[in-house]
């Protein structure tokens, strides 16, 4: 399941914004040669307001396995500060 975690992050920021939050995955290629892509999981409000989730950009040598670690630390987030809501469906 390489979109997994994109996945369950859009779905779950959905489930509980509704179409005011917008999700997004932002990825980008760094120096490092070992850790070639760094992502960052990030909600946009309606008002253009950017909060970023997490503490550091996930980093990986591959670019779907940097945007899917960011995505789990997004959805991971989400479910720590929303424990009430169900988001495992």
């Amino acid at each position: 399941m390489p979109n997994g975690y994109c996945l369950k992050f859009n779905n779950a920021t959905q489930q509980i914004f509704g179409n005011t939050v917008r999700p997004v995955v932002y990825v980008w290629q760094t120096n490092d040669r070992e850790q070639q892509w760094s992502a960052q999981a990030r909600l946009i409000y309606s008002n253009g307001f950017e909060d970023t989730l997490g503490s550091a950009p996930s980093s990986a040598s591959k670019k779907k396995e940097a945007k899917n670690l960011a995505a789990r630390a997004g959805f991971e987030w989400l479910r720590a500060q929303f424990p009430s809501i169900d988001l495992s469906g």
